[in-house]
């Protein structure tokens, strides 16, 4: 997990244009990450022309899509497993 010199334990994630311009942007703890990348992912869907940087690397918006399914995915797999 990436952490930012101020905040330990924190992971960043925003959303901006394709000029730069900051739509949303949160610093999260590892616990609120899931809730914040769904915020993200639904500012995401509505916004075509957009970057995405987690944790100081960008991803273009279908590549932060995908990002965010296959998390979606592993997470639903693993709630399985604990519930087996």
């Amino acid at each position: 997990m990436s952490t930012s010199p101020g905040a330990p334990n924190t992971r960043t994630i925003s959303l901006n244009t394709a000029y730069g311009q900051v739509v949303a942007c949160e610093q999260v703890t590892a616990s609120e990450f899931p809730s914040a990348l769904r915020r993200i992912h639904r500012c995401a869907l509505q916004r075509p022309n957009v970057v995405v940087i987690l944790d100081g690397v960008t991803h273009t918006r279908n590549a932060f899509l995908e990002l965010v399914r296959h998390f979606n995915d592993s997470a639903a797999r693993a709630a399985q497993l604990q519930g087996s």
